[in-house]
């Protein structure tokens, strides 16, 4: 067991230290192209492996962006291999919460009548991890196949309890707020068979940290974009992992606006500031504050499994960056735009 949680750190901070640095982020906004980008990860990052036999002038954003996605996952699952024994399990949730992404996923694509465009996106790398069969995903054509395709999994009737009567619209809102609250009650219930004292504190801190900023993201995002009641944010929460007190978090729902809710957050653990920069996206904030706490623990820590919690955490952001990267150069985005979306 030591042996294992010595090599989890060790390597964890390995691949970080192969890290994208502030030069290699300067160095990727100045390029005006998706192929001068493949060209500069592959010859000058640890990115290099998975870009190898890709030719620069035939990658097109999705191709690339699937790629570096291909291999976070490839990256996570050679660390989560050293988890041995009952610890494995908690290795493994990193596959539940990808599940769970796939299957949010087909569902939209099912509402939009798009299932076709599963040929192109879907996470084939993925076979021989999933509970279910990922190939299996093309030949769903309706919600009664991919039922039937995961009726032996945990998500059947999670689903299935979220269904509206056969011809209506499907509510993907309401079921991806109930699976993953299955997936963060699994992952509360895991570590707390798995672990004690600090180990578990900080486990589950960083566990209520992540649901806690998605639900100030979706208060933030309902008032200033939709209008939304009291009543209609509540039902979009998950509020069993939080630490903001009771008190507060009824604060900020029932806030009059954005800006006041905001107003009301600076008084809480949490200051999200901002001001005149409004046209970036809340989501920058509140990763940010989860990529801090997540970077330091996983340069300090001693715990094997809070590492690599947070090393996942903290890969994860580097993936979006070079996705908002990728996207930027593909649309002729300004550098200094882009640069605002960057977590660093």
């Amino acid at each position: 067991m030591a042996f294992a949680s010595n090599a989890i750190l060790a390597k964890a901070r390995s691949m970080y230290g192969g890290h994208l640095t502030s030069s290699d982020y300067e160095a990727l906004l100045s390029l005006k192209s998706v192929s001068e980008v493949v060209n500069y990860l592959k010859n000058n990052t640890a990115y290099s492996s998975v870009l190898g036999d890709i030719r620069e002038n035939d990658v097109h954003r999705g191709q690339l962006e699937a790629l570096l996605s291909e291999e976070s996952f490839m990256r996570i699952s050679r660390l989560a291999r050293y988890g041995v024994g009952k610890e494995r399990g908690f290795y493994m949730l990193n596959i539940m919460g990808r599940e769970i992404n796939i299957l949010l996923h087909v569902l939209r694509l099912i509402n939009a009548d798009r299932l076709e465009d599963l040929k192109v996106i879907l996470p084939s790398y993925l076979k021989g991890y999933t509970t279910f069969d990922i190939n299996g995903l093309l030949n769903v054509h309706n919600i009664d196949d991919l039922m039937k395709l995961i009726e032996k999994t945990d998500y059947a009737k999670v689903i299935s309890s979220c269904l509206p009567e056969r011809g209506k619209r499907i509510n993907v809102n309401k079921i991806e707020l109930e699976l993953k609250r299955a997936y963060y009650d699994h992952y509360e219930e895991t570590v707390k068979s798995l672990y004690k004292g600090k180990t578990q504190q900080e486990l589950l801190k960083m566990l209520d940290t992540s649901v806690e900023l998605d639900n100030i993201t979706k208060i933030y995002r309902l008032k200033k974009y939709f209008n939304a009641s009291p009543v209609d944010i509540t039902e979009l929460l998950l509020l069993d992992h939080t630490r903001i007190s009771k008190r507060m978090m009824k604060e900020l729902i029932n806030a009059k606006d954005a800006d006041d809710m905001l107003a009301k957050l600076s008084t809480s653990a949490y200051k999200i500031d901002v001001g005149d920069h409004d046209y970036v996206y809340i989501e920058y904030y509140t990763q940010r504050i989860e990529y801090n706490l997540a970077k330091k623990y996983m340069m300090f820590s001693t715990s094997a499994p809070l590492v690599f919690m947070t090393y996942v955490i903290v890969h994860n952001l580097e993936i979006e960056n070079l996705k908002h990267i990728v996207e930027g150069v593909r649309y002729n985005q300004d550098a200094d735009s882009i640069r605002k979306l960057i977590i660093q």
